[in-house]
């Protein structure tokens, strides 16, 4: 059986080779939702691999091979790479959060769930990185190791479900993109929301949620 740690890598492998490489996040701008989900795609796909780097510092700051120096110095470096990856979930959530409050706007449930569920695996996240930081034994911290590792990899699973395929999306002008709602396994065998992305002809035909419109050349 895989460990959870090399499964965390197989996934952010496989979303890499999903999604092109992100580039830097633009300034909020006041047509940029009409590029949404796709313009946030970029940038939760460029965090999340931001996360798994923060989670091999992580792990090297956490090990009993992690080099001299006190016990002091050694909790020191493990609640520093604690912070680093609080901050960078915490990002992936006020994202999320985002396109959760924009599908709610537009008043299209499959969106908001999906998202939504992207927010609170964030936030789980966050949860997981704390235990880790406040463990006090080798067992506990451990334990809370093996957990954030878990959190991680059904992080990346459902960020994985809502945005495969997107980018090989090839709609007609005047079309929108669509995620229509299908359900699906990932690898830690739990059900998890996930999209199936076309294209409508008009935006009442999308049974799930829009993305972006398809202009004239």
């Amino acid at each position: 059986m895989l460990s959870k740690g090399l499964m965390a890598r197989l996934t952010v492998a496989a979303l890499s080779t999903t999604l092109a490489a992100a580039p830097e996040p633009a300034p909020q701008s006041s047509g940029a939702s009409t590029e949404e989900p796709f313009r946030s795609f970029r940038m939760l796909d460029a965090k999340l691999t931001v996360l798994t780097h923060q989670q091999d510092v992580l792990k090297a700051a956490s090990s009993t091979q992690a080099g001299s120096g006190s016990i002091e110095i050694l909790l020191r470096r493990r609640r520093t790479a604690c912070r680093s990856m609080n901050f960078t979930a915490a990002g992936i959530e006020h994202i999320a959060g985002g396109l959760e409050h924009l599908y709610d706007v537009r008043h299209r449930r499959f969106g908001v769930q999906i998202f939504g569920n992207i927010r609170a695996k964030a936030q789980d996240v966050q949860l997981a990185v704390n235990n880790v930081a406040r463990a006090q034994t080798r067992s506990a911290l451990d334990l809370a190791t093996k957990r954030l590792d878990e959190r991680i990899v059904s992080l990346v699973v459902q960020f994985q479900a809502a945005s495969g395929g997107y980018g090989a999306t090839r709609c007609p002008p005047s079309a929108w993109t669509c995620c229509e709602p299908k359900r699906s396994k990932d690898i830690l065998q739990s059900e998890v929301l996930a999209c199936i992305w076309g294209c409508a002809r008009t935006s009442q035909t999308c049974t799930g949620f829009l993305g972006p419109r398809i202009t004239e050349p």
